[in-house]
């Protein structure tokens, strides 16, 4: 059948479409298998998302991708169903929305008006608000499972043990859900990066981080990615879902009792649970889209702003890296400052000065640490680079 459309759409009308595509979702109904005993539907309901819609769903997508001229009108009801499908609790069909809607956008995006993209950050925003695992945060055991407070905070310290407590059958369904949400979380930022910056942009960008990279090819730019599509006050919609999502990580990571007692109870199995990626990732992805903001000469109007929002962040990611004892956690978090000064390096004498003066004291505080090497050899180039425009300033 989807190969008939994709073969002989462009012969439809718009209102064919709409009654073809009234059948075609009526393959997502799970209604139809209702009248089973709760424990076959459980199952066979599991095997319909994992296989039936999981395939439907890339099926729709590449029809509705190359026709997209024809049922541009019909995107929010595509939407609506990839948003459907990623809040399903099952791992492997949420992957696939996030992935069906980032097919989407490569393949059409070029045709979508404004409007069509006001939808599709939209549609992430809200994906990102339905998913967040905020359970975890507060999360503690039901009443009838057994819990010993004292305990679990009295080996805080320690590193995880194999011993671990029993917990409701609800408190299982509900560690899957959150589970699935941490994944759709991470999918979502990649989603967007992949969208915004393509993968091949955002891997050069990433393997800049080693102090001692050389770009063997200066003269082919990587493809730029769907950013000059979006207009500025979209671009920091998303801008603002990422550091909610950092926020979210971030927090979640520094918490350590809660951390504890969810490992304790069994959730993410025999490791100490963590947002490591979420918490990194999200802020990575941020940091990409100011910075290509406030290169654009075409989006002069907003850099007021982003210098704002790269302040903010610069200073908040310094103070945090100072304050951080986990080596994990360091290691992972050098990368960013690695990065972070790099791009500091890059601005033009009257904007680095400007930033400088707002993380001095935190640059001198991690100046000051123990650090790894190339976080070192970064920091002794970041000095060099602004001795002159430090004396520039000074004397003039």
């Amino acid at each position: 059948m989807f190969e008939i459309m994709k073969h002989h759409g462009r012969e439809y009308r718009v209102a064919w479409w709409r009654d073809l595509f009234k059948i075609v979702f009526r393959i997502f109904d799970h209604m139809k298998i209702t009248e089973l005993t709760p424990e076959q539907y459980k199952v066979q309901r599991m095997e319909w998302m994992t296989t039936t819609c999981n395939h439907a769903l890339y099926a729709v997508v590449d029809v509705f991708t190359q026709h997209f001229s024809i049922l541009s009108e019909l995107l929010s009801e595509l939407l609506n169903l990839i948003q459907w499908c990623v809040k399903q609790d099952n791992e492997q069909l949420a992957k696939s929305g996030m992935n069906c809607l980032e097919n989407l956008v490569m393949g059409a995006g070029q045709s979508f008006r404004e409007a069509d993209w006001e939808v599709i950050v939209e549609t992430i925003t809200d994906v990102y608000t339905l998913t967040l695992p905020g359970d975890l945060r507060d999360w503690k055991p039901s009443l009838d499972a057994s819990f010993d407070q004292a305990s679990v905070h009295s080996d805080m310290s320690m590193e995880p043990d194999n011993t671990q407590l029993a917990v409701t059958r609800s408190d299982k369904a509900l560690f899957q859900h959150l589970d699935i949400g941490c994944v759709v979380q991470t999918e979502i930022i990649q989603t967007i990066d992949n969208i915004i910056f393509f993968p091949a942009s955002s891997a050069k960008e990433d393997a800049q981080i080693d102090p001692f990279y050389l770009d063997s090819d200066t003269k082919t730019p990587p493809p730029e990615g769907m950013f000059g599509y979006l207009t500025t006050p979209q671009l920091f919609k998303i801008v603002e879902c990422l550091f909610e999502s950092h926020k979210f990580a971030k927090g979640f990571n520094m918490d350590i009792d809660q951390r504890k007692i969810l490992w304790k109870y069994g959730f993410k199995g025999k490791v100490l649970p963590d947002l490591q990626k979420q918490e990194t990732a999200s802020l990575l992805c941020s940091l990409r889209i100011l910075y290509k903001i406030y290169s654009d000469m075409s989006r002069m109007d907003e850099w007021t702003k982003t210098e704002i929002y790269l302040h903010r962040l610069t200073v908040e990611s310094f103070e945090y890296y100072i304050m951080l004892e986990e080596d994990k956690r360091r290691f992972s978090w050098g990368k960013i400052v690695i990065l972070m000064l790099k791009k500091m390096m890059l601005l033009d004498d009257d904007r680095f000065i400007v930033l400088l003066a707002k993380c001095y004291n935190q640059i001198c505080h991690i100046m000051a640490q123990e650090n790894e090497r190339d976080l070192q050899i970064v920091l002794s180039r970041f000095f060099l680079r602004a001795r002159d425009p430090l004396l520039k300033s000074r004397f003039s």
